[in-house]
């Protein structure tokens, strides 16, 4: 049986896998493998490139069979998509049954894998093999065929060796390659019909900002590039949790600051944002005021916040804007350092609508508050 070379690619936006159509031709053989066991025993790969370069991956892969079938042989590697391995990669292999180099197709998208369940081979693979670890989304399988179909009996050992060669792209970038060896009948049916492995980060050497899959910042823009007035999109990572979790309703006696780190912009430029709080409650009736200023730099990571009425009086009727106004700056806890940029953004004068959940609460607010309700109550010697 043989063993096939897979190209990989990435790139800033999503891209579907293209490729020649294959088939089975006139003369060629056909490969006989019901029921076989395949492993990838080794990988010779090196561990950083520059950038632009040809990647060479050797794989030396096992095949065992104990019924016959024909079959053609199936190679897959996980790779950036910025590479675009189905145009970039060539693969062959040679092995104990055949004569020299043979050759390997990218199989088209949408071609159903065998027992996929109607998904196509990089979907497959997303699925079953997984993405080895690279915490970027922007990466993609891209799976070959043999051009040729083989026959292999029974209770068989076959060795192969497959040689990728994937011309990379000029990225800086780390990345988790990943292999997958299989045949054209079983495919991912079960772990001992199929063979794959990961490599630990590997190093395309580049100019510009490092795209890095294996330590990804906490925030990332998408597309990865762009041109002059595009528009991008900031994401920040869903799992990252801030303290405390929301904003305390942004009640009247606090000041707030949200630090948002390790933001990868990769050459970019943020010119323009927006902003949205939700689920502000209001338990009284008076003028309400949010003091909005963009800083170069916080404290404390996250969200966090600082009493700046201890009184605690409610009504609040001190509106003053403590980042403009220094009163507290030289307490020990405030939350912006000496010095740092700050730039206004504006004052927003709000009204809220007061929602009333339960009936405790509709006769606070029928009384005029929760002192007298309680005052009436005592006069009523409830």
């Amino acid at each position: 049986m043989e063993n096939k070379n897979i190209k990989q690619g990435r790139s800033g936006k999503l891209r579907r896998i293209a490729g020649v159509a294959w088939k089975v031709v006139g003369g060629l053989l056909l490969l006989v493998l019901v029921g076989c066991s395949m492993t990838i025993d080794s990988i010779v790969q090196p561990s950083s490139i520059n950038a632009g370069d040809l990647l060479p991956v050797t794989l030396n892969v096992t095949i065992t069979t104990n019924t016959s079938q024909t079959q053609n042989f199936m190679v897959a590697v996980l790779v950036p998509k910025v590479w675009k391995a189905a145009q970039n990669a060539i693969i062959t292999f040679t092995s104990d049954i055949t004569s020299g180099d043979q050759g390997m197709t990218v199989i088209p998208a949408g071609t159903a894998a065998p027992n996929g369940g109607g998904l196509d081979w990089p979907t497959y693979l997303a699925g079953k093999i997984g993405n080895g670890g690279n915490l970027l989304p922007d990466y993609e399988w891209v799976a070959f065929y043999s051009n040729s179909s083989y026959s292999v009996a029974g209770n068989a050992t076959i060795h192969a060796t497959v040689s990728i060669k994937i011309k990379t792209s000029p990225d800086n970038l780390l990345f988790k390659l990943g292999y997958c060896v299989a045949n054209s009948v079983d495919g991912l049916s079960s772990s001992d019909r199929y063979g794959s492995r990961f490599t630990g980060c590997f190093q395309s050497i580049g100019a510009g900002d490092l795209i890095d899959f294996c330590n990804p910042q906490l925030a990332n823009v998408d597309p990865r590039t762009s041109l002059d007035n595009d528009i991008i999109s900031l994401t920040f990572d869903g799992g990252v949790q801030p303290t405390p979790l929301d904003m305390n309703d942004l009640d009247h006696h606090l000041v707030y600051t949200w630090r948002v780190d390790n933001i990868q912009l990769n050459g970019l430029a943020i010119t323009d944002a927006t902003l949205s709080f939700t689920s502000i409650s209001n338990w009284d009736s008076n003028p309400n005021v949010l003091h909005l200023h963009l800083l170069d730099a916080a404290v404390n990571p996250g969200v966090a916040s600082f009493v700046d009425d201890p009184t605690g009086s409610v009504p609040v009727t001190d509106l003053t804007d403590d980042f403009i106004s220094g009163r507290y700056h030289s307490s020990p806890n405030w939350l912006v350092k000496g010095g740092t940029a700050d730039t206004f953004l504006g004052d927003k004068s709000f009204t809220t609508i007061c929602r009333i959940d339960t009936p405790v609460e509709l006769e606070y607010y029928r009384n005029g508050g929760i002192l007298q309700t309680v005052l009436r109550k005592m006069l009523k010697g409830g």
